[in-house]
């Protein structure tokens, strides 16, 4: 048999065994990304609720209108919470303690 060449991987300690954590993204950079989702989704809601106006104005197409234009304005709400939202979001951790 010929000698194959061998590829040694390097060990690798897992940063979520030893509980380390990823650096956290700068403070402008959740800025603009929480702003920038607030205006997708607020520009996503316009629109859907136009759609649903749109679709009102005929008795069949009121059935599909309402809920556009409800999911619409929650998610004109969902946008501006996101827009203006101050603290960080809160993360729940359900794993049990080590003794």
């Amino acid at each position: 048999m010929e000698n194959l060449p061998v590829e040694r991987e390097d060990e690798v300690i897992e940063p979520e065994i030893v509980g380390m954590e990823p650096p956290r993204a700068s403070l402008w950079r959740r800025i603009l990304v929480r702003v920038a989702a607030g205006l997708i989704l607020g520009i996503l809601g316009i629109g859907l609720c136009i759609a649903g106006g749109v679709l009102t104005l005929t008795l069949i197409g009121a059935a599909i209108g309402i809920p556009l234009i409800c999911v619409g304005v929650s998610l004109i709400v969902l946008a501006v919470f996101l827009f203006i939202g101050g603290e960080e979001a809160r993360t729940i951790d359900l794993r049990f303690p080590r003794p």
